[in-house]
């Protein structure tokens, strides 16, 4: 195998373990947030849904996994900062969510995500993100 190759996934091997690392920490971050709320997840009527905040993509775009026991997965899917049309419940957090909040909601693909109605406040994502760890 040519070197380069051999040290191109030594590589790819390195950074992955660092970003796995990286958003573990954040998951815990964002567990802690959500516990000291008096909420751990939001649950779906079957389960609870599992999320993590991947990585700050952009000022208005995060990765997050999502993952509910009704089979709806999604390892790393993009959130866009939007304005709440209508109201709901915070993903994260529990919290309710009112007619022109700001919010983090699934990008808008065709056919749409099994969880296009979920939201998240934009507050608890910020403060999520802005602990300099990674």
């Amino acid at each position: 195998m040519d070197q380069y190759v051999t040290d191109n996934i030594a590589w790819q091997r390195t950074v992955g373990q660092l970003d796995a690392g990286c958003a573990h920490q954040l998951t815990a971050r964002v567990r802690n947030l959500i516990d000291s709320q008096g909420s751990s997840r939001l649950s779906n009527g079957n389960g609870a849904v599992a999320i993590a905040l991947l990585e700050r993509i952009s000022a208005r775009t995060a990765a997050v996994s999502w993952s509910d026991p009704q089979g709806c997965k999604y390892g790393e899917q993009i959130w866009r900062l939007a304005t709440a049309s209508r109201s709901g419940i915070c993903a994260l957090s529990a919290q309710p969510i009112a007619v022109g909040d700001a919010i983090y909601r699934p990008t808008k693909v065709n056919p749409p995500p099994a969880n296009a109605a979920a939201m998240m406040l934009a507050a608890v994502v910020e403060r999520a993100f802005a602990d300099p760890c990674c």
